[in-house]
């Protein structure tokens, strides 16, 4: 642990390695207010295979749960919905399939 600095030791020796490479600038830190990275999957839900906004994952027991924003039916139109769901029902999206 570092005294009071908040940066790990790995972090610390990675970033006086590139500054001391020829040229070499230190990795910038991640922005702490930057939206997080979002990704369109394919839901496979009850309303049949929809496209998805995958908003992170988190882990469950052994495994793994997807948080995703999707279009459902409601009775006045469409609603979005955020929710958690198995990986299994998630795929990545892609162009789609031609159906013959």
């Amino acid at each position: 642990m570092s005294a009071g600095r908040g940066e790990s030791l790995a972090s610390r020796v990675a970033t006086t390695r590139e500054r001391r490479r020829p040229g070499g600038v230190a990795p910038q830190q991640p922005d702490a207010d930057a939206p997080p990275v979002t990704r369109h999957c394919w839901y496979d839900g009850p309303h049949g295979r929809q496209a998805a906004l995958l908003l992170e994952w988190r882990r469950v027991g052994g495994g793994w749960s997807g948080r995703i924003a999707v279009a459902a039916p409601d009775p006045a139109g469409w609603a979005l919905v955020e929710m958690w769901v198995d990986p299994g029902m998630l795929a990545p999206a892609g162009p789609p399939t031609p159906t013959r």
